[in-house]
């Protein structure tokens, strides 16, 4: 084994999941002081409206999902027709298109925002 392979596997390996773990550790920390917060000030927590998160938007899925889909259609469309030799074209227009498809969701919520 190469020293090279073994430093790739112990970051992978040992390194990841311990920044992934401090990560979750941290925003769970943040969430706890904040509801302690709002305690003190005498807020009831139960009451409080919660806030939506992006995240389970239905839209924003959707879009993201076809334009990840139409990257690779178009990727693999113009392997196909020999205009790209780069098997690596598809990932790449798919994050692309992926982007672009947040980026119309942002637009549309942002218009709905303002009605």
């Amino acid at each position: 084994m190469k020293a090279d392979d073994l430093i790739s596997m112990i970051l992978i390996l040992g390194v990841l999941p311990i920044a992934i773990l401090l990560i979750i550790f941290y925003i769970q920390k943040a969430k706890i002081k904040e509801r302690s917060q709002l305690l003190d000030k005498g807020i009831d927590i139960l009451s409080m409206p919660k806030k939506e998160s992006a995240f389970n938007s239905p839209l924003m899925w959707g879009l993201f999902s076809i334009g990840i889909g139409l990257g690779f259609f178009l990727g693999f469309f113009l392997i196909e027709l020999k205009i790209l030799l780069n098997e690596a074209f598809p990932a790449f227009l798919a994050m692309i298109f992926g982007g672009i498809g947040l980026t119309i969701y942002h637009y549309i919520n942002k218009k709905e925002g303002k009605k």
